[in-house]
């Protein structure tokens, strides 16, 4: 009996392990399918947050004054991930899709992103979720090119102009604000038919020549539109003033006070000089490179043939033009000589603005700066290129052109067994960066070359040790490099006699449009 109860007991509880196993497999395929649901959904997010990164570097190029370029470049840059967008902050786009874009610029040059997708399910539906909006933000910058010679509204302000008075002072140009700002140098620029290894490798068409021509070959170097400027203005302005001091070519005797337009550069038996022109463009889209810009601001195109002795325009301060309403951004100052003459035309760059408070106009020089040292004794102290802490671990590219080159009162630059001189490069703290660099003459024959301290001699025993040719120095910026306020690293100029025509050029090696980290606000 008891045998039977065993029995019939076990047939009782037939069939009890099936409800388990059923729910036990419910819950797992339930569990598979959220894990195919959220599978899915992050490599969506994933994509959302492509999307929303083009988007950001593709239109951050545009700031500040192409809204279009922008609406253009974040709509197709998250279209071109997969996404099609349909409203672009707050209003009906181009395209016909669900998702939505909104953007808003943080500064003059960067830009935030904000993605809004809708993504379909897959099981979820079960559970009345159809769709789950998915939204990602991205913010991008671009570098600005590399300021060179200036932290201010003036450019190449040598002690000559500092000091003007009357209404010349720079109080009474506008330019109070240059003050602070101690140049030592003048902006430069030689003639077409002047040596090239007088210090100018830019804006001379022949390594040698004469009032007749190139005596010993063409400059390959040598470009019709000589130099660049970025007058970059902030928002808030309603009309600024593009002035120049000594803006023509009036020779002085070398050692002269002022600004130091010298003939003998090139040949002396003839009075010709170049005729110097200046024009302002329009800010465009591409900041880093102002030899595209094409748009000539209206009435801001001036030049100056050269006169042999006095001038009216002779040192004084003269306006290029005035713009109003001026678009925020980088307008581009080219500098250019012209005509058959030979010699250095020396002057002044100034910005003014109204209101004529700060933020102020940024004057510097794009790339390459042409200048000329005149009579400062000892140490010259030049400002090279801004480096900011947005810079660090890259590799920071200088040149310099016929650089040091200490006369000392010896004709022919030779001689004299006490004359030497030296160029250092200084960080914003004052320390000497390690270097290496190389020399090059102008047929493309290597020079000297060396590393160590970025303190280098360039004249040695009354000897120029590049003449002629290109100074140019690596540096590998260190990955914990920071600066604050002023983020210019200069130039010491260590000479017995600082009258040195040279350029200089100057780059960053690395993207100039990247992605920085989100701020906490949102669009």
């Amino acid at each position: 009996m008891k045998l039977m109860k065993r029995i019939y007991a076990r047939a009782d509880e037939r069939g009890v392990a099936l409800p388990f196993v059923a729910l036990m497999l419910t819950l797992l395929i339930g569990m598979t399918a959220l894990a195919v649901d959220l599978g899915w959904l992050y490599l969506n997010g994933s994509r959302v947050q492509r999307g929303a990164d083009a988007a950001a570097l593709a239109g951050v190029v545009h700031l500040p004054h192409n809204i279009s370029g922008v609406n253009e470049n974040v709509i197709g840059g998250a279209n071109a991930n997969g996404w099609s967008v349909g409203e672009l902050n707050g209003d009906d786009s181009v395209g016909t899709g669900p998702d939505i874009a909104r953007w808003q610029p943080l500064s003059d040059n960067r830009l935030q992103v904000e993605l809004e997708a809708r993504v379909p399910t897959f099981f979820m539906r079960v559970f009345g979720m159809n769709e789950v909006t998915i939204t990602r933000r991205a913010t991008a910058e671009y570098i600005k090119p590399v300021p060179m010679g200036s932290p201010s509204a003036c450019f190449g302000v040598g002690a000559f102009a500092a000091n003007m008075s009357g209404n010349q002072s720079l109080t009474n140009q506008g330019l109070q604000h240059c003050q602070a700002y101690a140049m030592n140098f003048w902006a430069a620029i030689n003639g077409p038919r002047t040596a090239k290894e007088h210090g100018d490798p830019y804006a001379v068409a022949c390594i040698r020549a004469n009032s007749s021509g190139c005596t010993a070959g063409s400059n390959s170097d040598y470009r019709e539109n000589g130099y660049y400027y970025g007058l970059e203005v902030p928002s808030g302005k309603s009309s600024i003033t593009v002035k120049v001091f000594d803006g023509g070519f009036y020779p002085r005797s070398s050692g002269q006070t002022e600004t130091g337009d010298l003939l003998g550069l090139a040949y002396s038996n003839t009075s010709a000089g170049p005729r110097t022109e200046y024009r302002v463009f329009a800010p465009d889209d591409t900041p880093l490179d102002p030899t595209d810009n094409t748009s000539l601001v209206p009435g801001c195109s001036r030049g100056w043939d050269p006169v042999s002795g006095s001038s009216s325009n002779r040192n004084r301060w003269d306006d290029i033009c005035t713009i109003n309403n001026p678009q925020p951004g980088i307008y581009v100052l080219n500098v250019r000589t012209t005509g058959t003459g030979g010699g250095n035309n020396s002057y002044s760059i100034g910005v003014t603005s109204s209101p004529n408070t700060a933020p102020h106009v940024r004057t510097y020089a794009i790339n390459n700066m042409s200048i000329f040292t005149n009579s400062t004794s000892g140490v010259a102290t030049v400002y090279l290129a801004e480096v900011g802490t947005f810079h660090a671990g890259k590799t920071l590219q200088l040149g310099f052109y016929d650089p040091g080159e200490n006369c000392g009162g010896v004709a022919g630059c030779t001689g004299a067994s006490d004359v030497h001189a030296w160029v250092t490069v200084r960080q914003p703290n004052d320390d000497i960066p390690t270097c290496t660099w190389t020399a090059r003459h102008d047929d493309g024959t290597p020079g000297d070359s060396g590393s160590g301290s970025c303190h280098i001699q360039s004249t040695l025993h009354g000897v120029p040790q590049f003449n002629a040719q290109w100074l140019n120095a690596t540096i590998n910026i260190p990955s914990g490099y920071t600066c604050t306020s002023d983020c210019f690293w200069k130039m010491n100029l260590d000479m017995d006699d600082s009258q040195d025509r040279t350029t200089w050029a100057a780059r960053v090696i690395g993207n100039p449009v990247r992605l920085v980290p989100n701020e906490s606000a949102t669009p």
